[in-house]
């Protein structure tokens, strides 16, 4: 363009009055070469159009060889060491891939990764809630009420459970049932707190205030009213958190329970319906008429549990198990007893 805007020029100047300056200028010249220029260049450019798009991909592909290992460092760099950054560019199943794919590769069995993550998965997500520093404390004493020994005797067993929950559940509720097949469903319920299991039993069931009384709740050490209902297959003690405390991300949960326990059942269970960190369970049974208490714990983790045993004969006998790390839902310890008049 500035070429044929020179030649112009040139012509202009040249039909002009003579002693123009301009003619004395290599306008045409100047004019001429810019012009041959410019169209040598446009044709060049377009003979050399179909095959620049070769070229740059040929460049591209050569670039992303070279650089390939340092951009996988990168991205794999970033994902281990800023995990948030993948829910941004992963989907939930892509995740639920890639981990598989990971725990597959440390494992050596693709079949048993995708196996455990499965089971894993369906533990964690469906308790909906995890606790931590569970402390439970559980105090025997002889039943007053009935026999002192044979059919019917009985222990009153006094339990206090502590833990910080994450997230705190709005309602919390306490059943007691004479039913299996409801005790079953309850303790699948991850809605429920604590459900406990009494049979008819010399006039006893679980309606009676006798065989379960829940005593206290609290929240961050707020006492929490409590609601009983009286039903056919059993009672419910319930307790609702204020909007507060529900809005809160983490809470300590602490309550205490009374509960009737048969002496010739031999057994105590303490189960754990959430994932729980650091559990740790002690039981207290002076003049309670027994020779040995054991502990059989089914916590699921890969530690072994601590124990710690203060025989029958010292004036205040008790046992403890406790657990370091993680234990999973549906764990969790028996306490299980010899009575003295059974070795007499």
């Amino acid at each position: 363009m500035i070429g044929v805007a020179l030649m112009l020029l040139a012509h202009w100047a040249g039909d002009a009055a003579d002693g123009n300056w301009l003619t004395n200028l290599p306008i045409m010249e100047v004019g001429s070469a810019l012009f041959t220029t410019g169209l040598i260049a446009v044709f060049f450019e377009y003979i050399d159009q179909a095959d620049a798009e070769t070229r740059a991909n040929q460049r591209l592909r050569k670039v992303l060889v070279e650089e390939a290992p340092a951009i996988r460092d990168a991205v794999v760099d970033g994902f281990a060491f800023a995990p948030e950054s993948l829910t941004n560019v992963a989907s939930p199943a892509t995740l639920d891939r890639i981990v598989e794919n990971t725990l597959g590769i440390q494992l050596g069995d693709k079949e048993l990764a995708a196996d455990a993550y499965r089971d894993l998965k369906e533990q964690i997500i469906g308790a909906r809630q995890r606790q931590e520093d569970a402390h439970v404390s559980v105090a025997l004493a002889p039943w007053k009420n009935g026999p002192a020994t044979g059919e019917g005797s009985m222990f009153v067993a006094t339990i206090s459970w502590e833990s910080c929950v994450t997230p705190p559940n709005p309602v919390l509720r306490f059943s007691c049932v004479s039913d299996l097949d409801t005790f079953r469903e309850l303790s699948a319920d991850p809605t429920s707190t604590i459900s406990w299991y009494f049979p008819h039993l010399n006039g006893l069931d679980a309606r009676s205030a006798e065989v379960f009384e829940l005593v206290q709740v609290a929240v961050d050490g707020k006492t929490q009213s409590i609601r009983r209902s009286v039903r056919k297959e059993g009672q419910v003690f319930t307790c609702t958190l204020d909007d507060e405390t529900k809005a809160r991300d983490k809470v300590t949960v602490s309550y205490t329970y009374r509960v009737l326990v048969q002496r010739h059942g031999h057994t105590l269970h303490l189960d754990l319906s959430q994932p729980t960190k650091d559990f740790r369970a002690e039981l207290w049974y002076g003049d309670c008429g027994i020779r040995r208490m054991n502990v059989i714990d089914y916590l699921s983790g890969p530690r072994q549990p601590r124990y710690r045993h203060l025989e029958a004969s010292d004036p205040s006998p008790s046992v403890e198990v406790a657990y370091e790390g993680w234990t999973f839902p549906k764990g969790g310890v028996a306490f299980v007893w010899v009575l003295d008049e059974e070795l007499s």
